[in-house]
């Protein structure tokens, strides 16, 4: 446990509030963080003190406070940081995040994001970028010119939040991947879930985009839409996404 006060942590809700909407995210997630900060400034004992007696479901039956931002208020009394406002600074590396949570939180499992999901997020992110109408941010990590080059995009797909961001990991730079692979945080209502989407190097889906982990998915989608256009045989790197 950290000793961050009500205001310490309400502080850092309002900053994660600031970067989102300088970032272009949703108003909708912009004003639940603005209303939770205030919430958690005036509240009259320590918050650290209700997730101690309750846990995160606790923090979700106050005013104001849902699933998400609970785990983030979570994440700043118990490890005093929070992995949505490194990314949000540029300080993650966009890589494994998931080790520095302290555990999942006790609700069942949110069910999977589509593949279809992760790839068109994917999608969109990569044109976006190359278009040049994201915010771009600095990262901290392996950017000695401090060069504000990492575009950023904050979208939804139905109830679910997407930020994505291309992999600024040391491996991403040694293998010349850094506009290549994509990381997805996918917040939806349980749990934040992570995924990375790369081009496929090998097989009948070289060329193409494919969620790691979820590759089976990917095959089964990509080979459901050349069936619907009477293809068996379809050339790697043939573009199948929806028209």
């Amino acid at each position: 446990m950290t000793h961050l006060s009500n205001e310490d942590i309400a502080s850092r809700l309002g900053e994660i509030a600031d970067l989102l909407e300088a970032q272009d995210a949703g108003a909708f997630r912009v004003q639940a963080y603005r209303r939770a900060a205030e919430y958690v400034a005036g509240f009259d004992r320590p918050i650290a003190d209700v997730l101690s007696e309750g846990g995160v479901p606790a923090l979700v039956d106050l005013p104001t406070i849902g699933w998400a931002i609970a785990r983030v208020i979570r994440d700043l009394v118990e490890n005093g940081r929070s992995g949505l406002l490194d990314r949000l600074r540029g300080e993650s590396d966009g890589g494994e995040e998931r080790r520095q949570r302290s555990g999942p939180v006790p609700r069942p499992a949110s069910p999977l994001p589509p593949v279809e999901d992760l790839l068109s997020v994917d999608r969109e992110y990569r044109e976006k970028s190359e278009s040049g109408v994201l915010k771009r941010i600095a990262p901290r990590r392996l950017n000695p010119a401090g060069e504000a080059w990492l575009p950023i995009l904050h979208t939804d797909r139905g109830a679910r939040h997407y930020t994505a961001l291309f992999s600024n990991t040391a491996r991403a730079h040694e293998l010349g991947k850094t506009h290549d692979w994509v990381v997805l945080y996918v917040d939806g209502r349980d749990a934040e879930q992570q995924y990375t989407v790369i081009t496929s190097g090998r097989g009948a889906f070289r060329g193409r985009r494919i969620v790691r982990g979820r590759e089976p998915e990917c095959y089964t989608l990509y080979r459901e839409r050349a069936a619907r256009r009477g293809r068996v045989l379809v050339p790697p790197g043939e573009d199948l996404s929806d028209d």
